[in-house]
């Protein structure tokens, strides 16, 4: 399943809004998805949690901030998807973590089963998918 921009308006998906939110949006919009993934298993929660907020600060430092946070949970199988969008036109990309950071995208890799991007006229929506109890 690929996200789009148009996937908040599917059935499932918990929609935060957060244009011209700012950094200071950041810890918010974990709490947020925080409670949204009170009902997962700790070590699932804290996964998805960190997975929220690499997206997020991805979608700051390269996209001129987040438009929202999208939070998509199957049970069968259990599956988490997080999804943020925002109007930057860049790709995401693995690489060689230094200094000034490249270490988001490595850890977004390793712990979801898959992730990606989906470009629009408008932007982008940067996802992951993983799997829990």
């Amino acid at each position: 399943m690929r996200v789009n921009w148009g996937a908040a308006r599917e059935p499932g998906w918990d929609v935060l809004d957060l244009a011209g939110a700012g950094p200071a949006g950041l810890a918010t919009a974990r709490r947020w998805a925080a409670v949204r993934l009170a009902a997962l298993a700790e070590p699932d929660r804290v996964d998805a949690l960190i997975v929220v907020g690499e997206l997020l600060e991805n979608a700051y430092v390269h996209g001129a901030g987040p438009r929202q946070l999208r939070l998509h949970l199957t049970r069968e199988p259990c599956e988490v998807t997080v999804a943020v969008t925002d109007v930057g036109t860049g790709e995401p990309r693995l690489r060689v973590p230094g200094h000034a950071g490249g270490r988001g995208l490595l850890l977004v890799d390793e712990l979801a089963v898959t992730w990606g991007v989906s470009h629009h006229d408008d932007g982008k929506v940067v996802w992951a998918r993983l799997s829990c109890d």
